[in-house]
């Protein structure tokens, strides 16, 4: 269940949280603030972008900014995001441990009235362990467990969305009686889900229940063939499931002044502590990765939480962005150190080129 106009997709992402993904302490970083988040969204909507995908966060990564402590709920968010707004989507990320079913199926019904259909929901099993511990949960085992509880939880969602008559539901995870909820979501049978499983047991549940998945891209060459049969299980599922990644974008009339504007932010400002706390709750620092490998992984992080790198001028971004496309990424998710001081330029400059080359329609 594919909802794109556009061959590549194009989204904010992260703009919820303060600092959004980028881990740095320059004056220009992302405020997170409620009006920023706002004017943004306008803008994003009035320049044709698809969609606003938030980042699920209860605390923050510490360092000297306590990197995205400030934190907006991503339901009551995307309620607000889709009352100010008219075509764009807006996604909530909810964390299936601390929203129960029950509630969630009708917040989620509620916001997806709100937007007259524009509500996309993007289901997380959790990973990190020191926010599970404020609600007194523990994230559980990736490979199993989390996603169990992730099975029931979308089945008796979708039961409630789907079904008039209450019902029982007795499984491992939830025993619950006499089960209804109204009213129905706008988008029948359901809004569009997506999900960010990368164990193996976590790809399995995207597979199974999600319409988009979220592939990490390190470099388009060794991306290509596990891409290729990634497309190919999910053809064979029979659902038509798209596939988007995570990025950031540093784009600038020269190759010269992006990279040395990245350098600055990422490098030269990145916020260290924060970026630590990021290279631990992954398990980075357990890998015996060698120290350039670090580097490396550290200024991603900082630069856009990990996620692929669009670094250079309008006719770089553009052509690195059809090389993305080119391999089967059908959406990109991006993030911007500042989205009101930096996307009007993408607007403006990258936006044509990809329409010109076939990948997206004018807004």
């Amino acid at each position: 269940m594919q909802t794109n106009k556009n061959r590549l997709a194009l989204g904010t992402f992260g703009t919820n949280l303060s600092g959004a993904i980028s881990a740095t302490t320059v004056p220009e970083r992302w405020s997170g603030s409620w009006e920023d988040n706002r004017e943004l969204a306008l803008l994003a909507d009035q320049a044709g972008l698809d969609f606003m995908m938030p980042v699920g966060r209860w605390r923050g990564y510490g360092g000297t900014t306590d990197h995205n402590s400030n934190s907006f709920e991503t339901l009551t968010w995307a309620a607000g995001l889709l009352a100010s707004t008219q075509r764009i989507r807006v996604f909530g990320t909810v964390h299936v441990s601390l929203f129960h079913p029950v509630l969630a199926a009708k917040q989620m019904a509620t916001v997806d009235q709100i937007g007259g259909g524009r509500f996309g929901l993007n289901i997380v099993c959790g990973w990190y362990e020191d926010e599970f511990r404020m609600f007194g949960l523990s994230a559980g085992d990736s490979s199993t467990t989390r996603y169990d509880e992730g099975d029931e939880w979308l089945e008796i969602i979708k039961r409630i969305w789907s079904e008039d008559a209450p019902f029982d539901y007795n499984g491992k995870f939830f025993q619950l009686k006499g089960v209804k909820g109204d009213p129905k979501p706008f988008q029948r049978p359901h809004p569009p889900i997506f999900n960010a499983g990368f164990s193996p047991r976590g790809r399995q549940f995207a597979k199974e229940h999600a319409d988009t998945i979220f592939f990490g891209v390190t470099d388009v060459e060794s991306a290509a063939g596990e891409l290729k049969k990634l497309k190919a299980d999910l053809t064979a599922t029979g659902r038509n499931v798209g596939v988007y990644t995570n990025s950031f974008i540093v784009c600038r009339p020269t190759r010269k002044e992006a990279e040395e504007y990245y350098h600055w932010y990422a490098v030269e400002n990145a916020d260290e502590g924060a970026v630590e706390t990021m290279l631990r709750g992954r398990g980075y620092l357990n890998r015996g990765l060698p120290p350039n490998a670090i580097a490396r992984l550290k200024k991603r992080l900082a630069g856009g939480n990990g996620g692929y790198p669009f670094v250079g001028t309008p006719d770089d971004v553009a052509a690195e962005m059809q090389k993305v496309s080119a391999i089967g990424i059908d959406g990109l998710a991006l993030g911007f150190v500042n989205g009101l001081k930096f996307l009007p330029y993408i607007r403006d400059e990258v936006l044509p080129r990809l329409e010109r080359a076939g990948l997206r329609s004018a807004a």
